[in-house]
Parts: structure tokens; sequence; C-alpha cells
């Protein structure tokens, strides 16, 4: 990461989901790239798509979060 550039990773657990945020100060917004079989980087989004139950880009002034949600059991009492 390029010196100056900030990230935070946040859980969120509810009843019957996990939420996961990943927040960083970088400009543009991620998009699904075509890669080469041996190159080491650009799968985030081909994982996120296969793995989610949902996902998602909020922009701020100053970077943007990518937020994934998983479905689980709902716990029982």
């Amino acid at each position: 990461m390029p010196p100056g550039r900030e990230f935070s990773v946040v859980l969120h657990r509810a009843e019957d989901r996990v939420r996961l945020e990943v927040r960083d100060s970088g400009p543009g917004q991620p998009r699904v790239q075509q890669v080469a079989d041996d190159a080491c980087s650009g799968r985030g989004l081909h994982l996120v798509r296969e793995l989610a139950d949902d996902f998602g880009v909020d922009d701020h002034v100053v970077g943007k979060t990518v937020w994934l949600v998983f479905k689980t059991a709902a716990a029982s009492g």
C-alpha cells in the first residue's frame, strides 16, 4: 500500500448474518478484472461474487467502503 493510504477492516455479527467492511482512502472503484492464470492479484471481486450473499460499495468524500454480507444460521437460544 502506498504511503499515506489508510484502511480499516470491520466485522459486524448479527443474529443471522455477518457483515465484513473494508474501507480505504484510495480513489476509484473496484471492478471485476480478467487476469492471467499466473497473476498474483486481481481476483478479489471474483471471490466476493462467488462467496458472499450480498456485496456493494459505499463512496465517501475520501475513499470507499467495500462491504460483504454472509448469511449464517440463526443462533438458537
